[in-house]
């Protein structure tokens, strides 16, 4: 121990006493260090932590899934929860769950909730507890004692100032009291993306328990999740619910038929839209840092090389080899250590950033900070970046000739076929990595581009888009409903600046939608599972208007049928040309399976297609209905302004309260905000790719020219016997770069052939872009080499413009 502080102190003396040296090589393992300690930091939370549930490797999903759609998690219907709850024995326990908005009033400002509806079993089969207060009892929601909620911890603190005195208050949701029976802890709350119908994790949640009428199959728009026993494995829970809902089929015909059953991880179910960018980031930066470590290993080789007499002295005088590996390998620990703790700093900074920049859902994980986890990762990375930088240099120091290290000196040393054969490896290394990173990122950023320019089907620029939510207690009729929202468009489109508005039950891009069954009139009806689908929408005329969606046969909505039930239906071009092929869709009828009696709907007009859910979706065939046909509480108000749309929120806001003052408006935001949030996943990976990229090609660039200048002040007495028999400038010039470009050209190809190799791991990240894309891969080639060119040019430079006499004087 003690000669390994006498090593670590002199250590740490040697590179005080080059600061310069010391600086480069400190800040090139620091950035590689912090940035791989915070995406570290971010695939631990998201993909690698346990849940805040009890047992949560025995919590999963289950869905439904379409034969139409194999694989794409879909809504349960609530008869088959029910046959599923009474038959299955592979779990504990099945909980329901569906989510809707509320309306808190009674506090200084309304507000619009989330609320998950829950079977009373539902934090059971979680497996958490109130943080205070309790939970549902198995006889509360409607077939028992009603009107109890408990409470999400963000919204207790955000709302209520986290008084403790909370539990047994009541509080006012859609004009209803509520009591408040108790809090979950933080860390509790359940997102299932595939189910949720509001895009928004809980606020708060409530009871519900199921009636006689829900057991017969219709509809479907419940979530589930279920524990399995502790003796049933996955496989077998997965192959018993198989089983179920073969025999559902059976039994229901017409409404199973074409469907199966998805039991997935919850673990798996929470976090695995995030896995292939995540693993594709985590990989970048491990690039990243080995080039790092390349470049401070020729850093090192090149101080080793100066340094030979100094160690040919030691070994001279009776140090053993071991012993000069271990001094070697200490001032490289302390580099590591060095870069580690400053890689501390980098990785907050670049931790902030990038959940600064991370898409909303990543954000919402409170869990993502730097921890003693992190901390230990931080420690174990920078060992071993010391190790992987100084034991190849130190290896080589110590093999070196005593007797050539003292006869030719610290100049001349070094310079062997080996181990300049190891630092151009070293640099070929760097270009190779350097360009699979810049491939990687060129595609995200080619995706990115092309994502840009698909056109959604709207005008996105200068419409506002609001929510409001009616409470069905004060709201209770559908003509109540339909007023209110005719009323607050008439009074939105009379505010100056506006242009045009109107109102929509789903608008697009917010991940919210609803779809059912069709039959056209006249044809023969579908076997079972083999209905048309089509999406549902409720809107009036002023939402095509505001959002310039194109007419582009027939007629839209007349006042009347704005009013009052008309039996009329607007179609979109999709819908058109996959059902009514060479014929006028205008005058077709429909049946629509979204209301009782399912009545006839006549198609009066077609309009422009639109993007449902994000760019990268395939246009369904859609129907929209006139509010009156199907009149939703809750409508999304769409506003298209002269100027700046969010300005106009205020006003916006102020003229739907002069309806009803009680009445929230949420999700106030503008559709160029919608579409950005889109994009979000696609720009984050693009975005810190490209950095990476950047950074690794900065760090490529630093070892080109460091191997470069290295070779020039080794080969100084060469160039100068070279001038003095007569060469020219441009001769050395072509000489240096040469070498240079060929070590470039190495590097360039093997980059090339580990990028087509490596970058089908991309696939599912890219749009309308191949994974072997000839332009990204040219424009990278060129960019690479360019650089490569500059780098090799200047020492070059520096050695065509060496003067013979100065040169010979090396010798």
């Amino acid at each position: 121990m003690t000669a390994f502080l006498q090593d670590f102190r002199y250590a740490v003396r040697l590179w005080l006493r080059t600061p310069g040296f010391t600086a480069v090589a400190v800040l090139a393992l620091a950035l590689g260090i912090g940035a791989n300690t915070a995406i570290f930091t971010i695939v631990k939370a998201v993909l690698v932590d346990r849940l805040p549930f009890r047992d949560a490797d025995r919590l999963v999903v289950v869905w439904e899934d379409s034969a139409r759609h194999p694989g794409r998690p879909n809504v349960v219907g609530p008869a088959n929860f029910l046959q599923w709850r009474d038959r299955a024995t592979a779990f504990e326990q099945l909980a329901g769950i569906y989510d809707t908005r509320v309306n808190l009033t009674g506090q200084a400002e309304p507000e619009e909730l989330i609320v998950q509806g829950v079977t009373a079993n539902f934090f059971s089969a979680l497996g958490v507890s109130p943080l205070i207060g309790r939970d549902f009892a198995p006889d509360e929601g409607p077939d028992g004692r009603d009107g109890v909620v408990v409470l999400s911890y963000a919204l207790w603190q955000r709302r209520f100032g986290g008084d403790a005195s909370i539990v047994g208050r009541t509080i006012q949701l859609n004009s209803r009291a509520f009591t408040v029976i108790g809090v979950m802890p933080q860390e509790v709350g359940l997102f299932l993306k595939a189910g949720s119908l509001t895009g928004k994790p809980a606020d708060l949640w409530m009871p519900f328990a199921f009636t006689a009428a829900q057991r017969q199959p219709r509809g479907r728009y419940l979530s589930v999740i279920a524990r399995l026993k502790a003796e049933v494995s996955l496989g077998q829970a997965r192959t018993q619910m198989a089983t179920i809902a073969s025999s559902l089929t059976k039994e229901w015909p017409d409404f199973d038929t074409g469907w199966g059953v998805m039991v997935v991880p919850i673990h798996e179910e929470l976090s695995g839209a995030y896995r292939p960018a995540l693993v594709v980031l985590f990989g970048a930066v491990a690039f990243v840092l080995l080039i790092a470590c390349a470049n401070v290993a020729n850093l090192l080789l090149a101080r080793g090389a100066v340094r030979q007499r100094e160690i040919a002295v030691r070994v001279a005088i009776g140090a053993a080899r071991g012993r000069v590996v271990r001094q070697l390998l200490t001032e490289s620990l302390v580099l590591g250590l060095a870069g580690g703790a400053l890689g501390l700093l980098v990785a907050q900074w670049s931790l902030d950033g990038m959940l600064a920049l991370s898409p909303v859902d990543l954000t919402n994980l409170s869990r993502i900070h730097l921890s003693y986890g992190a901390l230990a990762f931080t420690a174990g990375i920078s060992i071993l970046t010391a190790l992987l930088c100084g034991v190849a240099p130190a290896f080589e120091g110590a093999r070196a000739d005593v007797q050539e290290g003292l006869r030719e000196g610290a100049r001349q040393a070094g310079g062997g076929v080996r181990h300049r054969r190891f630092r151009h490896a070293l640099v070929v290394s760097e270009i190779a990595l350097a360009v699979v990173l810049l491939v990687g990122a060129g595609l995200m950023l080619r995706t990115f581009t092309n994502l840009r320019g698909v056109d959604p089907g709207f005008d996105a620029h200068n419409v506002l888009t609001l929510r409001a939510s009616l409470p069905l207690a004060r709201y209770a009729t559908g003509d109540e409903r339909v007023r209110f929202f005719q009323e607050a468009v008439a009074r939105v489109r009379e505010l100056p600046g506006v242009t045009s508005a109107g109102a929509i039950s789903f608008l697009p891009f917010t991940s919210l939608g609803a779809a059912t069954s069709f039959t056209i009139a006249g044809q023969p009806p579908p076997l079972p599972g083999q209905d048309a689908v089509t999406d549902v929408r409720v809107c009036d005329d002023g939402y095509f208007e505001s959002m310039h969606i194109p007419l582009l046969r027939g007629r839209l909505f007349t006042p009347r049928e704005m009013r009052e039930k008309a039996n009329v239906v607007v179609v979109n071009q999709a819908m058109a040309r996959r059902y009514f092929a060479g014929s006028d869709p205008i005058g077709q009828k429909l049946f629509i399976a979204m209301n009782e009696p399912n009545l006839a709907t006549e198609i009066i007009g077609v309009v422009g297609d639109v993007k449902p859910t994000d760019l990268t979706a395939d246009i369904r065939p859609m129907t929209y209905w006139a509010h009156p046909q199907l009149a939703y509480n809750a409508m999304t108000i769409t506003v298209r302004t002269a100027g700046d749309p969010l300005a106009m929120a205020p006003a916006v806001a102020s003229a739907i309260q002069t309806i009803d003052k009680d009445q929230p408006v949420s999700d106030v935001r503008t559709m160029d905000q919608w579409l950005a949030r889109s994009l979000a996943t696609t720009r984050f990976s693009s975005m810190l790719l490209a950095v990476f990229a950047g950074l690794a090609l900065l760090l490529a660039a630093i070892g080109i020219y460091g191997v470069m200048s290295y070779a020039v002040s080794q080969r100084t007495p060469e160039i100068g016997i070279r001038l003095a028999l007569g060469a020219d400038a441009r001769s050395i010039l072509r000489l240096v770069v040469g070498n240079g470009l060929a070590l470039a050209a190495a590097g360039l190809g093997l980059g090339v052939l580990l990028s087509l190799a490596l970058t089908r791991s991309l696939t599912s990240l890219l749009f309308q872009t191949g994974s072997t894309d000839p332009a990204t891969f040219a424009a990278v080639v060129a960019l690479l080499g360019s650089v490569a060119l500059l780098a090799c040019y200047l020492p070059a430079r520096r050695a065509s413009r060496i003067a013979p006499v100065e040169a010979l004087r090396h010798q």
